[in-house]
């Protein structure tokens, strides 16, 4: 059943009731405001067939006055609503100048009544959220409105029929039947069928993490409970949420962490509180709505990963009393358990645990769940092959075997190195690097754009690898090397407030999983051999590599790291070891080469334009290795296609 023709007739309340029930899992925003609003559900039905809308709000329709034929009844102990009807929300909490609409579908008793509704479950002014079929007691109904419908046609009754009397044939006639069936007896065959399905995850790309807040303010979260699991009620990526912020959501309204499988999007420190859920590290996963099964599940997976990291900071482990599900985790409810949230209301707790334990499970099974194999289907049918027709015999196909990819395990003495290859051609990425890559180079007083000779001497990964010292281009950052902290305070003698700060390199390094040298060097780098302004303690912080410096507020970086308590040269270097596995490290850019040139996704997410930064960043790594006598020991090696 389906609507009408406006041109033809009015819809009865049947066809609007199961119109609406049509609607179960969809959205509806007919005005362009604020998305799937409840309001736009029954208006639809309005402006098709009777040419215009209810002003104002949901509660409003419940005084419109509406044409000839409308019939508009007060909430009373004894009414029962009937399918199509309109139920306008608007006393008690719900008399708050907005109110609340939905269509009857049944159903209905004098104590509750069920309908459909928009913008109900996970409700919000900026895109509402998807139709739900809910079960609602009268709290709060304001009246009921019964459009003008066009009566119910009743079925015309079917006449009797009797059955048609047949006369035995004769048993000449039967003798002939049997016969033929004899004569035309099929011939069989038996055919064996094997398909063979695969996932398309070579579509998805590189993980890729987007580190700005759009939340730079708060409380401290203090003591950590564990991470809190969200859906995201948009219809959008991490992408588009990062390119349309601050567009929808309110600055309390932010996770800490928007995910899915491509992206990883920190719109609010880790370190700060998400006031709708104190205490949690919040994390709202992506493609509820528009995801297959097994790209969602590849989306949470992506999340658990994320989130497990995050509570190691905190020396959390992942268990039941330090994970917690959203109440409108629908899809995760209905892929999980089967049960579905949307139609069968919000359930009991026992559930949500229920739930709580599967993902959990799904965390301990991560590396089965995302390797994705081919499956092979076979079928065996028998087929029906007439007289005097020739069938080719099929060729035996050979039932394929899923092997497991060998990998070679290179145990070399040092050092270690790990080669990796990109997707694209040298001359391909140069040519991407010199077309939206802005690449620099400077003559000592000025900048200007390099030849494309001078940016392929720059990023040629043959030459770099064959110099002793520009090899460390290609150095793992994300390798703790295990430095001895006398050879460590040899390095930083002399530099400032780092001088003697070798334990605090080597604990934070060990941490957060970093090379000692590279990050010494690094904070040399960025805060002038440990004498800057902002490392020099006199504000009482110790911000040694200049994070929430913005070129329009430099001065940022003190309210920064004192929000973050680097009150002492250990604790700031402490924060900034964390600030960089989480900002460089942990985006897979992991070398000087990788963030300068990106192999993976070139001319995109670099870390700097200077042709020649890693090469000034290498040399200073190989003197401080030479000063103490030592040698890297972890290298990944790119190379181009």
């Amino acid at each position: 059943m389906g609507l009408p023709d406006p041109k033809k007739r009015k819809p009865t309340a049947s066809e609007v009731a199961e119109w609406a029930r049509s609607r179960i899992g969809k959205r509806l925003d007919i005005d362009g405001r604020g998305g799937a609003q409840c309001w736009d559900l029954p208006n639809y039905i309005l402006g098709r067939y009777w040419g215009f809308w209810c002003n104002g709000n949901a509660i409003h329709m419940a005084w419109y006055n509406y044409p000839k034929g409308f019939k508009v009844y007060k909430n009373t102990p004894d009414f029962v609503p009937k399918p199509g009807d309109f139920a306008v929300w608007g006393t008690g909490s719900f008399n708050n100048g907005v109110g609340h609409v939905a269509i009857v579908v049944g159903p209905s008793d004098k104590n509750r009544f069920t309908s459909i509704d928009q913008n109900w479950f996970g409700a919000n002014s900026y895109t509402g959220s998807p139709g739900a079929k809910v079960n609602h007691t009268y709290n709060g109904l304001l009246a009921f409105v019964r459009p003008a419908y066009q009566a119910e046609v009743k079925p015309k009754p079917k006449p009797e029929t009797k059955p048609p009397t047949t006369s035995k044939p004769s048993e000449n006639k039967t003798e002939t039947s049997k016969n033929m069936k004899e004569d035309t007896k099929p011939i069989t065959k038996k055919v064996t069928k094997v398909s063979y399905t695969s996932f398309a995850s070579d579509l998805d790309k590189e993980l890729e993490y987007i580190h700005q807040f759009a939340v730079d303010n708060g409380e401290p979260i203090g003591k950590v409970k564990g991470i809190y699991i969200k859906e995201c009620p948009y219809l959008r990526s991490v992408e588009e949420l990062y390119l349309q912020r601050n567009k929808y959501v309110n600055d309390d309204e932010y996770p800490h962490v928007y995910i899915d499988r491509e992206r990883i999007w920190t719109p609010r420190a880790s370190d700060h509180m998400a006031p709708e859920q104190p205490g949690w590290l919040v994390l709202e996963v992506c493609g509820g709505q528009t995801e297959s099964k097994r790209q969602f599940m590849l989306n949470q997976i992506q999340a658990l990963i994320y989130g497990v990291w995050l509570m190691s900071w905190s020396k959390i482990k992942l268990s039941e009393s330090t994970i917690k599900c959203d109440e409108n985790i629908w899809r995760t409810m209905k892929d999980l358990i089967n049960y579905d949230l949307i139609k069968n209301n919000i359930p009991d707790e026992s559930k949500y645990k229920e739930v709580e334990k599967k993902i959990i499970g799904m965390y301990l099974n991560k590396d089965k769940l995302q390797k994705e194999v081919i499956t092979t289907t076979t079928t065996k049918t028998t087929i029906k092959i007439k007289n005097n027709t020739s069938v080719d015999t099929p060729a035996k196909k050979s039932t394929p075997t899923t092997k497991k990819p060998s990998t070679s395990k290179s145990t070399p003495t040092k050092p270690r190195i790990v080669e990796e290859k990109s997707a694209y051609s040298f001359q391909t990425a140069l040519n991407m690097q010199m077309s939206r890559g802005y690449p620099q180079k400077s003559n000592g007083y000025t900048w200007y754009f390099p030849s494309r000779s001078d940016v392929s001497a720059a990023m040629n990964p043959t030459t770099i690898w064959n110099s002793s010292t520009q090899r460390y281009q290609m150095l793992d950052l994300g390798k703790y090397q295990g430095i001895p902290v006398s050879k460590l305070n040899v390095i930083l003698k002399g530099k400032g407030t780092l001088s003697g700060q070798g334990k605090a390199f080597a604990d934070a390094c060990k941490k957060y999983n970093l090379n000692e040298i590279y990050l010494i060097s690094h904070a040399f780098l960025e805060s002038g051999n440990g004498t800057s302004n902002f490392a020099s303690g006199r504000y009482g912080i110790y911000n040694y590599f200049g994070i929430g410096a913005y070129d329009n507020n430099p001065n940022n970086a003190v309210p920064f790291a004192r929000k973050r308590g680097w009150t002492t040269p250990a604790k700031g270097i402490m924060g900034g070891a964390k600030f960089v596995r989480g900002d460089y490290i942990s985006k897979g850019q992991n070398t000087l080469y990788r963030m300068r040139w990106n192999p993976k996704a070139p001319a995109t997410h670099q870390y700097a334009t200077d042709i020649n930064w890693c090469k000034h960043q290498a040399t200073n790594i190989n003197y401080y290795y030479k000063k103490i006598g030592l040698k890297g020991l972890y290298y990944v090696r790119d190379k181009y296609k």
